[in-house]
Formats: C-alpha cells, sequence, structure tokens
C-alpha cells in the first residue's frame, strides 16, 4: 500500500472529489436502497492510493448508486486526518492501515471495522513495500539499516512498521534506523542523491524506481510479516455511529464487499480506474503491483499477524481485541 505525504485538515478541506454516477447493471440484493428524498448521501475519507480503486471503479460503475448512495470520496493526507474529520461528522467511514486503526482505538477513538479493503499479495514476494536502495548500495540485508537513514511518509505508522518487521527479523534493531519523514513521491530523488539510505516504496514509486532508476530491492517485510496473506487496509466508522443505524452501515459494509469482488475479477478495468484517481500514467498503472481485493474476508485470523507485530514492535502497548473491533453485521 501507497501512502502519501501527511497534509493538515485544514489544507485538504478543498480537495474533496464528488464522483459522478453512472448507470450499470450490477445487481444488487437490496433493491434502490433509496429513502424518501432519493440517494443517502455517504461521505468517505480516503487516502489517494491503490487502494480506493475499487470503490472508485463501483461507483463510476453506479454500484453505489445501486445501494442507495451518492458516494463523495473526500482525500486526505492520513488515517488521523480521516478520524478527526469523523469525529467532528464530516465523513462517516474512512479508509486506511489496520496499525492506524488499532493505534486510535488505544488512544481512545472507538472505532469499528466494517470492511476489508485489501491484503497483501498472495505471493509475499510480490512485495508492493519493499525497502528499496539504489543499484550500487553497500547495504545488503535489512539488519544493515541500523545507523541509516530510511525515509517513511509518516513515522510511527504502517510502512515504519514494515520496515521494523524486516530489520526485526533480519536480526537487527529496528529502534537503531533513523526514520525520516517525507513525502512518498519525493523518495526516490531523495534516494538517489543520497538524501536517504533506502525508503519503503510504496506504488507506483516502487515501480518507478526499479524500472527508471535502477533500485534494487534490499528486503521484502511481507516475507517476514505472515505466511499467508493478511487484510492490511481496512474500512472503519465510529462505533457510536454504527450502533446507531446498523441497517445504513450493513448495507455500506456490503457495497463494499461488491466492489471488491468485482474488482477481484477485473484487473485490467481496475488498473484503469487506479490510473484515473491517482492521476499516474495507464501504461505505469498496467505495471504496478497490487494487493488483492475481495479475496480475505475480515476476520480476526486474517488481521491477527499485524496485530501481533504491532504489539511486539512497540506501535501499541496492549494486545488487540480483533474480535471486539470487527463489526458484526
Amino acid at each position: 500500500m501507497a501512502f502519501p505525504h501527511t497534509r493538515s485538515l485544514a489544507g485538504i478541506a478543498g480537495i474533496v472529489l464528488v464522483l459522478g454516477l453512472a448507470a450499470c447493471g450490477s445487481s444488487s440484493s437490496s433493491g434502490d436502497g433509496e429513502g424518501d428524498d432519493g440517494p443517502r448521501d455517504l461521505v468517505a475519507g480516503v487516502i489517494p492510493v491503490t487502494d480506493i480503486g475499487p470503490v472508485y471503479m463501483a461507483e463510476k460503475n453506479g454500484v453505489f448508486e445501486e445501494h442507495g448512495f451518492e458516494l463523495t470520496l473526500q482525500q486526505a493526507g492520513s488515517s488521523t486526518e480521516i478520524i478527526q474529520a469523523m469525529q467532528s461528522g464530516q465523513v462517516q467511514i474512512g479508509y486506511g492501515g489496520t496499525t492506524g486503526v488499532f493505534q486510535a482505538i488505544e488512544g481512545g477513538v472507538d472505532l469499528v471495522i466494517i470492511a476489508a479493503a485489501s491484503a497483501t499479495p498472495d505471493d509475499p514476494e510480490n512485495g508492493i513495500n519493499d525497502l528499496l536502495v539504489t543499484a550500487d548500495s553497500p547495504l545488503t540485508s535489512a539488519k544493515d539499516l541500523e545507523g541509516k537513514k530510511v525515509a517513511v511518509n509518516a513515522p510511527g505508522g504502517y510502512t515504519q512498521l514494515l520496515s521494523d518487521i524486516a530489520v526485526k527479523a533480519d536480526g537487527g534493531d529496528p529502534s537503531k534506523v533513523q526514520y525520516v519523514q517525507m513525502g512518498v513521491p519525493d523518495q526516490p530523488a531523495a534516494l538517489e542523491s543520497g538524501a536517504i539510505d533506502a525508503f519503503v516504496a510504496g506504488e507506483p514509486f516502487g515501480t518507478l524506481g526499479r524500472e527508471e532508476k535502477g533500485f534494487r530491492t534490499l528486503a521484502n517485510p511481507f516475507v517476514s510479516l505472515s505466511d499467508h496473506a493478511v487484510v492490511a487496509g481496512a474500512w472503519y466508522a465510529l462505533r457510536e455511529a454504527v450502533d446507531a443505524d446498523p441497517e445504513l452501515y450493513g448495507e455500506i459494509a456490503d457495497t463494499i464487499d461488491e466492489a471488491n469482488a468485482y474488482a477481484l475479477e477485473n484487473d485490467d478495468e481496475l488498473r484503469e480506474s487506479i490510473a484515473e484517481f491517482t492521476k499516474i500514467d495507464p501504461e505505469l498503472a498496467a505495471r504496478i503491483r497490487l494487493g488483492s481485493y475481495g479475496q480475505l474476508p475480515l476476520t480476526a485470523e486474517n488481521l491477527q499477524a499485524l496485530a501481533d507485530w504491532s504489539l511486539e514492535l512497540g506501535y501499541i502497548q496492549n494486545p488487540v481485541d480483533l474480535d471486539a473491533i470487527i463489526w458484526e453485521r
């Protein structure tokens, strides 16, 4: 998963994408779902990354319209910004890495995960968050990052966790790594100039770095994260809001699941939608590495590895009660 440079909530107030609705023949078991006054407004706080592709594609294809929603995707720079917007009533659901959700809950925000957004690739060797170094870097393994500068978009977030996992699994001490906060688009140039020694690649910058700059993979954190795919990105909401209208949020979750299932079966269309949403070259979108969508159900087992690593590496201080934070429809 790629994470962009963090921006303040005030800075994103004007960056709101209201997506047009289009007719579609997609099926739905719930009818039009509209209230007496027409479609229900649904505002989702999102980070402009590839994981939003399935929902964006479903909106273009009329799936949300068919379920009775008029969807607005409100962009933010981090899960923290989205959660703040949610608490102030600006958004109803949010997207983010599961580690960020664990941290927010431990910090006192009563969130529930309502649907999976993405999972790590089935093949851990096909990493989408590799630690990249220059071709001539003297570093040979993740342990060598001790004392080195590694760029991440947000200290203490998901990408830093992945780097820490790779270093720890290689016998190193993650606390000795010098993490540098830097916007994802700026990281390849910083590596090339020598300002940093490595970065946790987010797509499309991982593919661009390997293909155009000759960067090489120092370590693939997913190899050590788990021996099977895990749910890494999630859609969440405030528990209070979900409990107040479980029918509404059940319909939202069902629509997201339908979007993910369609994405799983339509990779070419998904990549076209990702190119449009993230504004990258369609030819590049056709080559980038993607997580998996619609393959893993939202279960405690599929969240456990990230919860365990988050605890072991100090990102959270207490074990996560996964059964409690996964909303039962």
